[in-house]
């Protein structure tokens, strides 16, 4: 809102001027027009003073003026004190030559459309005559700060044409406003409007009210309202600038319509914006159709020339492999022998530096692709032995060269062979049909004693002469043959410490130092005899 000031008294934010109220716009030293308690206007200037009724607090009044006028800040404030001593009543108002010549506007909201306004007044006031809108539902917003009633809109920093003024609404529920209150402000407001048309006649240099001129007739602004936040968009935009709504699906952009520069750099960033968003799809749609023949293949080659870690030579490329699960390559014939000497049925990938040791392991259709039909039911039959020994509760058929086993619960007692038929005994852990558990127990003590060759064996594994000892997981008999004092039970695979008679590890298995034998936690060994158990 804005337009050239008109000539009229201005007045506070609060409205109409009432005593005791001083207002002064641009701060310019000048003439004065003083208001004494009772009294009309006083014009002084450099020109003379018109004649005051006698009294002290005029004369006061009018030496106050006029040393202000002269610029003589001490007569001025000897004159202000000996007013306030008397407790006088004035109202100071600027002359018409100290107000700034430039004229003053703000902007309406863009839902209410354009209009220029006459600030003349106070904004408040103004609004609410041009508008209706009551100075109770009206909140000003200048230079990001709350206006008050009791502060000129110059103090806000509004100078000059151009500055930029936010008036925000509020609900008349919100505001505590009644009708009855409403209808006597604006009857109030109309008979304040032409009693100051009758003073300005009079007033000669005193700034008219209410000379406001017809405002122009409002254009109507091209675009689209938002439907939820009323937000007045560019016709081209399609989507709301300050909530991001979506444009109405009826909204036709005028074909009369020319985009300016700033809609033109808009549209063609947008047009660039969806060229890239189309590229990148294809791009990741080439990505996807590659993984998908990847995946068909069995095994991925390299594609460029590398060097083997396990026996480094240099792999052309397609002749080396690249692992699924870690990207490290290796050449065929080496990974080959990696799966032939794995003793665990999961190949683990065999990179290893002094950092760093792979944990990742090849996956199945690689292993199967890598060897010979043989060398992979070979590599199948050893997961599955060791897959039986470290069952708990698993049951290996008597039957010499027999490979058939089962998993038993406590309630079971036989096992019969799927593969040769043999009934075996459970609690014997031998075949013995035709007999029970007395009769096989009895003969099998009774031979025991007539062949040497039991005896000899038996006497060999004695545990107590200190050359063998129990596995502490499945209990057999195992031996150390020569060297350290680390050894490996040949059926459930546990890591035992010879010197300590225990698991090397705990139960976390290689690692784990919260068990075992605990040898080289804190930098001491397990044992004083101990012989390096790893």
């Amino acid at each position: 809102m804005g337009s050239p000031a008109s000539t009229a008294r201005p007045r506070s934010l609060c409205g109409a001027p009432a005593a005791h109220r001083c207002r002064l716009g641009a701060a310019l030293l000048g003439s004065l027009v003083l208001f004494g308690a009772g009294h009309g206007a006083v014009p002084c200037g450099a020109g003379g003073c018109r004649a005051l009724p006698p009294g002290p607090a005029e004369d006061l009044a009018l030496q106050l003026a006029q040393a202000i006028e002269d610029g003589d800040e001490e007569a001025a404030a000897q004159c202000a004190v000996a007013l306030a001593r008397q407790q006088a009543t004035l109202s100071i108002l600027l002359k018409e030559s100290n107000y700034p010549p430039d004229d003053i506007r703000a902007l309406e909201p863009p839902v209410l459309g354009r209009r220029w306004v006459y600030l003349c007044a106070s904004p408040s006031a103004q609004v609410f005559q041009d508008y209706g809108f009551h100075p109770l539902v009206q909140r000003w917003i200048i230079g990001q700060c709350l206006c008050v009633d009791e502060r000129t809109v110059s103090s806000y920093g509004i100078r000059r044409d151009g500055d930029t003024a936010f008036l925000y609404l509020l609900s008349a529920k919100r505001a505590e406003l009644t009708r009855q209150r409403y209808e006597e402000d604006q009857a109030q407001l109309l008979l304040n409007s032409i009693a100051s048309l009758g003073d300005g006649a009079a007033a000669g240099e005193q700034r008219q009210y209410n000379t406001l001129s017809s405002p122009p007739p409002c254009s109507q602004q091209a675009g689209w309202s938002c439907p939820k936040c009323t937000f007045i968009n560019k016709p081209t935009r399609p989507g709301c600038e300050m909530c991001s709504t979506d444009r109405p699906d009826d909204y036709v952009v005028p074909c009369s319509y020319r985009p300016d520069e700033t809609e033109l750099w808009r549209i063609q960033q947008e047009q660039e914006g969806i060229l890239q968003y189309q590229q990148r799809q294809q791009h990741r749609g080439k990505n996807f159709q590659q993984l998908l023949q990847l995946e068909e293949e069995v095994l991925v080659p390299n594609r460029e020339v590398l060097e083997c870690r396990i026996c480094y030579q240099q792999v052309a490329p397609g002749e080396g492999v690249l692992l699924r699960e870690c990207l490290h390559n290796f050449c065929r014939d080496c990974l080959r022998q990696v799966i032939n000497y794995s003793e665990e049925p999961e190949v683990a990938c065999p990179f290893r530096d002094d950092s760093y040791a792979c944990s990742s392991h090849l996956q199945e259709r690689e292993i199967r692709a890598l060897v010979s039909p043989e060398e992979y039911r070979r590599f199948l039959e050893r997961g599955l032995v060791l897959a039986e020994r470290r069952t708990q509760n698993s049951f290996h058929c008597k039957t010499t060269d027999c490979r058939g086993w089962c998993i038993y619960e406590d309630s079971v007692n036989e096992f019969r062979c799927p593969i040769c038929q043999a009934l075996n005994c459970l609690l014997c852990k031998a075949i013995h049909e035709g007999k029970n558990c007395r009769q096989y127990q009895d003969d099998l003590q009774q031979r025991a004693q007539n062949d040497a060759a039991a005896r000899q064996t038996s006497d060999m594994l004695q545990v107590g002469l200190g050359e063998a000892m129990h596995c502490p997981t499945c209990h057999i008999i195992v031996q150390k043959k020569d060297g350290c004092d680390w050894i490996r039970c040949t059926v459930c695979q546990t890591e035992i410490c010879w010197v300590t008679k225990g698991p090397r590890w705990g139960p976390g298995g290689p690692g784990d130092t919260s068990g075992g034998c605990r040898c080289n936690v804190n930098g001491q060994r397990c044992h004083p005899r101990c012989q390096n158990c790893h």
